[in-house]
Parts: structure tokens; sequence; C-alpha cells
């Protein structure tokens, strides 16, 4: 009886197992090796989709609302899921589909105003904007009509909904706070601070822009302007747990978090430097490893209302019409985060009730609001947003309020996005950057003129003290965002004499070094090694530029492992394993190439680790040394400080 329960048993897992495999093989939309033509009410003429050996379409249409329709339908037929998740994180609706454990991702992305960014959004949208998207989500509806459920609503029991303009700009808002994410930064600086002496928390807490630290992609001559802030930034208030920040942040990163995050590079090269006589572009974008990726590659072509062929090619987000990154016929471009659109600052109760915080005239009253959120197999639950003068309140015990742009904008948006995506010279994208107001990035750019520029664009604020890397008193006067730096004095450079602009995450300060874009940055190791490869007087040909998109050289291993030379060279070794990793760290720093066969360059991983254990463990704790070890920016600064700055006995940690 037990032995035919059990087969019976295995029997209906087995179908099981079968029928989950065979709906995650049909959910996947086969690739027709002809052509696809769409036909359908809201087409001004019929739409012929074709898709390479890599399944990547290729639209052809009579317009650009016509070639919106298809990308809607493309987005839908291939990324239906990823996008559900992406419009309901930007409307803060996670829960009402997936249950109690999304609220607190809800309400963090509430309280930070994400969905009020895309409600704003769609608000202040243009009329010919809000017909392109009308377009896309025509095509979106189509293909919701025509395929079957993802497996992914199966296995939830819920129905794809019919989308509709709010979703599209929640999608904007989402993506636009996601690439402004330097809170982790803030906070594990703060706690930095609340675990060392103010000479070793100085590592990490300097306001001064070290020259190092800076690609100065705008300096032609890399002469290494410092950036002297405002008032000067008073010392980090002492606090007590942050752990509720944390997990404030920790819900915000959930929606979009990746395993791996690399870094973008963007470069062109002018006419003058280039083997065919024309400008010559290359980029990569900044966005984490995953399954699906972030981005979707499209191209679009159409001809325009003067009957010009047209065309669109990049990389978009599902969900939202439009190129991020990409080329048209005449201008190709590419965006790399920068900028420091947010801040942290830490109030103070003003009375046990906790209705007012201090100001640096007296007590403040807390503004509150209520809103439902709806969680699927529970009841609504009810979020209280706090909001001090410098805004909502991220944490309760200790009171931080978060300052982001994107709380404060009045103007830019997907607007913006599609002026660039239709600009066909210099002028008219530029124009288009000064109103894509988030996320801040630089832009790099070149078109068939020739003309390269590079320039900074968002709205950024101007701090009252400090370079923003860690949180002011909320209650001290003067520290406040002052107001936005205005569009023109950006940093921005256009054909340079050199015959060459380049970004890489790196500082980015205008010649004059007169406002501050953002003081947490990459390390300039992409950036430097960059300059050493478009210096000078090659003519690149595109063979060039795809040797230089595939270079592995380690200009990092490069620098700390030379400072390191001495003690390498002078090593004794208890056993052979020993003496061959030190062997194979010698040959990697002669020639720091990190192939993916190179033993050296596994060895100077595990050395780069173990480094940082041994720096910073003793002093900070295990859990803390964990947290660095994960911020890639102020963990590079500080070993890049404490390795290949001038020694002296009171520049370093005493067990160093």
């Amino acid at each position: 009886m037990i032995g035919r329960s059990l087969l019976a048993a295995s029997a209906l897992l087995i179908a099981a197992a079968v029928a989950l495999v065979a709906m995650l093989v049909t959910s996947v939309p086969e690739t027709p090796e002809a052509p696809e033509t769409l036909v359908a009410a809201g087409l001004g003429a019929p739409v012929s989709i074709r898709f390479d050996d890599r399944a990547r379409p290729f639209v052809r249409s009579e317009s650009l609302a016509d070639a919106f329709y298809a990308l809607g339908w493309l987005h839908v037929r291939d990324r239906r899921w990823q996008l559900e998740l992406l419009r309901r994180a930007g409307q803060g609706r996670l829960a009402e589909l997936l249950g109690p454990s999304a609220y607190e991702t809800d309400a963090a992305l509430r309280t930070a105003g994400v969905p009020a960014l895309g409600r704003a959004l769609a608000e202040r949208a243009r009329p010919d904007t809000l017909s392109l998207v009308d377009a896309w989500l025509a095509g979106a509806e189509l293909a919701r009509r025509q395929f079957s459920r993802p497996p992914e609503f199966v296995l939830l029991a819920a129905e794809p909904a019919r989308l509709t303009r709010a979703d599209v700009f929640a999608v904007g808002a989402i993506m636009a706070f996601d690439s402004a994410n330097n809170l982790d930064n803030e906070l594990l600086r703060l706690a930095l601070a609340d675990a060392l002496d103010a000479e070793r928390a100085a590592l990490f807490l300097g306001d001064e822009a070290r020259p190092d630290d800076a690609a100065y992609v705008f300096d032609p001559e890399g002469s290494g302007e410092t950036l002297t802030p405002g008032p000067a930034a008073q010392d980090p208030p002492g606090l007590g747990s942050l752990d509720a920040a944390r997990r404030f942040v920790a819900a915000l990163r959930a929606p979009l978090r990746t395993p791996v995050v690399t870094g973008s590079s963007a470069w062109a090269v002018a006419p003058t430097r280039s083997a065919g006589g024309a400008a010559l572009f290359a980029f990569d974008s900044h966005d984490g490893w995953s399954m699906p990726s972030l981005l979707y590659e499209a191209h679009l072509f159409w001809r325009d209302e003067e009957g010009r062929p047209r065309r669109l090619r990049g990389f978009t987000v599902p969900g939202l019409p439009g190129v991020i990154n990409g080329f048209t016929e005449r201008i190709a471009w590419g965006l790399t985060n920068i900028g420091d659109s947010q801040d942290l600052f830490v109030e103070r109760w003003a009375d046990e009730a906790r209705t007012r915080v201090l100001g640096p005239e007296g007590p403040e009253a807390v503004e509150r609001r209520s809103e439902t959120v709806p969680v699927r197999f529970s009841d609504p639950r009810t979020l209280v947003v706090e909001r001090t003068r410098h805004g909502p309140l991220v944490s309760r015990d200790p009171p931080l309020s978060l300052a982001w742009s994107g709380q404060r904008l009045d103007e830019g948006g997907i607007d913006a996005l599609l002026d660039l995506n239709r600009a066909r010279s210099w002028a008219e994208a530029d124009r288009a950057l000064d109103a894509l107001a988030a996320p801040s990035a630089n832009a790099t750019y070149a078109d068939v003129t020739g003309r390269i520029a590079t320039r900074v664009h968002g709205t950024l604020p101007v701090r009252g003290a400090g370079l923003g890397r860690y949180p002011q008193a909320g209650d001290r006067a003067g520290v406040g965002w002052q107001g936005w730096i205005a569009s023109a004095d950006l940093p921005r450079r256009v054909d340079p004499p050199r015959g060459w602009v380049a970004a890489a995450n790196a500082r980015s300060l205008p010649p004059d070094a007169s406002v501050l874009v953002s003081a947490d940055n990459a390390p300039g190791y992409r950036a430097r090694r960059l300059r050493s490869l478009l210096d000078g007087d090659v003519r690149f040909s595109p063979e060039d530029f795809r040797r230089m998109q595939l270079d592995v050289h380690d200009t990092q291993a490069e620098r700390l492992l030379r400072a390191q030379h001495e003690l390498l060279a002078d090593s004794e070794f208890d056993d052979d394993l020993a003496e061959r990793f030190f062997r194979e760290l010698e040959a990697f720093a002669r020639d720091p190439e990190a192939r993916g066969d190179s033993a050296g360059m596994l060895a100077y991983a595990y050395w780069y680790q173990a480094l940082i254990t041994e720096l910073f463990e003793a002093e900070l704790g295990e859990d803390l040394t964990r947290r660095l070890a994960r911020a890639s920016y102020p963990l590079s600064h500080a070993v890049d400080e404490l390795l290949l700055a001038p020694w002296t006995p009171d520049a370093h940690w005493s067990h160093w």
C-alpha cells in the first residue's frame, strides 16, 4: 500500500515537473525566420519586424508612432514579467501582487517619492510625447491579447493587466531613482565615523577633492584642480543604531538588485584622430548582470513627416518608449552615471511625542500624510510618511531625512529623452540634455559632421556645506540645499583640441572647478587607462575601438602592486605553494592583463581581498569590514590612500 502511494506521488511529481518544463518552454516566444508583419487597428500602415541570428528585432515602419507601437508589442512579447515588476516598483504596488513580503519595498519607494515622481512626469508630459506613449501602449495591448501568460503570472494565479500611461511614467521614475544611488555610501560612512576616532575616520570622510580621485575629463591638460566647497562640512553627528536606515535602503534596492555590477565607459575621437576621416564613438552601459538583462536592444526604422529615412537604434528599458543609449542616422550618444542627487540629513527630535524636529531656529513641525498600500493575501496597510524641510524621514530612530532631486523636479522627463532620440545635431541634443533632469549622467556624443562632445546633465543641488559624502546635521544653519546648479554651469567640452572625449564614472570637474557634480565617484583607473590609450597621434579605426572595448589591462593592480614591490620581492616563504603564489603576483605586476586564464589575476584578487581584511577588520570588525568590501568607491579610495600616499607615521593606521 505504501509502495503504491509512493509510486503515485512520484508519478504526480514527474507529471508536475513535465508540465512546468513545458510551460517554461512554450512561454518563450519563437523567433521567426521570416519577417513578422504587424497589421492591427491603431497602426498607420503595416509594420515589418525582422529578427537577426541573436533574436534582436529590426522594425521597419512608415512613422515613428508605428515604430513605437511595434516596440510596445516587442516589450510585452519578450519581457512581460520584467515589465510587470518595473511598473509595480515605480508605483509602490509590488505587495499587491507578491504579498506581505514586498510591503517594505513598497513603503520605502513611496516614502522616497518614486510614485510621486511618476505621477508628476505624467502630468507634465507634452501632447506629442503622450501620443507616442499611446502608440507604445496600443502595441503592448496587442501583444497582451496575442500571447499566453508568462509562467510567473500562472504560478501566482494572476492576469497581466492592460497597461496605462501611468505604468509607462512609473517605469521612468524607478529608473531615475535607481541611478541616483549613493545612499548606501552615506550610511556606510556614517557607520565608519561612529566606529573610528576622527583621525582614522578622515580616511573615509575627507571632504577635500584629492587630485588622484579624478579623471578631470573636462580638463584637457589634466592640471588637477581641486574643488573647494562653500561652508566647511560639520563633523558627522553621533548616532545609535543605523539598522532601520539600512533596512530602508535594502528595501529600495530589492526591485532592481543584481549580483554583479560593472563600470560604464564611453569615448569618441574627432575626424582628425580617425583613420577613416569620420568621428568614431564607443560606449558600454553601467548595468548589473542579470537574467534577463535590464536592457532590451531594438532597431527602429521609419520616415519622418518630410519623407526622410530615420532610424533609432540602441538599448531600451522594457516599459519605457525610447532609446536610453544608442544612435540614429546622424548622432550617437551614451550616458554614464555621474552626479550626486541625494543627501541624508540627521535630524533631532524636539519633543518626546516626536512630532517636531529641531531646526536652526528652534522646533519645526514634521508634516505627516497617510496612504493605503494594497497587500495581497492580507488586509491593506496604512503607511504614514513623515517629512521635514529636508525631505521624507527614512528612519525614525535615529531620524534621517532624505533629500533627492526627484522629489522636487518641475521639468524634464520622457519628453527630453524622446527629444534626444529625434535630435539631428549637437545643438538639438544639447537642448534635450538641458531638459533631461533625472537621472543625472555624463553624456558622450559624436555625429556625422565630425563633432564630438561630453557634458554633464541632470538636476543637481547646490549644497550649503560639504561635498555630500556623508549626512549633515539637519538642525545646523546653512547645511541644506540652497538651490540647483544651472544647466549652463554644468561641465561640458565640445570639440577639444586634443581630439577625444571620454567618461568612466570618475569625478568630473569643469576647468574652473566652479560647481560640484559629485564627490562620490569611481576611482580614476578606467578613465586613466582611456587617457593613456587615446592620447598621442594615433589615428583610430573601428577595429582599434573594438580592441579597446575588450581591453583587460588592470591599472589598479599595476599601481598597487608596484607600490608593494619591495614587500613582495623580499618576502620569505614557508612552503612551495606560498612562493608560487607570490611569484605569480610578481609576474602579474609586470604584465597586469586580466585574462580569463591568468593565474596572476586570480592571485591578485585573492591578495586584494586578504589586504582588505588585514587593513580594516581589526579596527572595524567583521560586519562593517564586509560592508566596506562591497562598497567599491569608498573602499578603493581608502586602499589607494593607504598604499599610494606618501608614508608618514601620522598618515596611516597604527597596525599598517
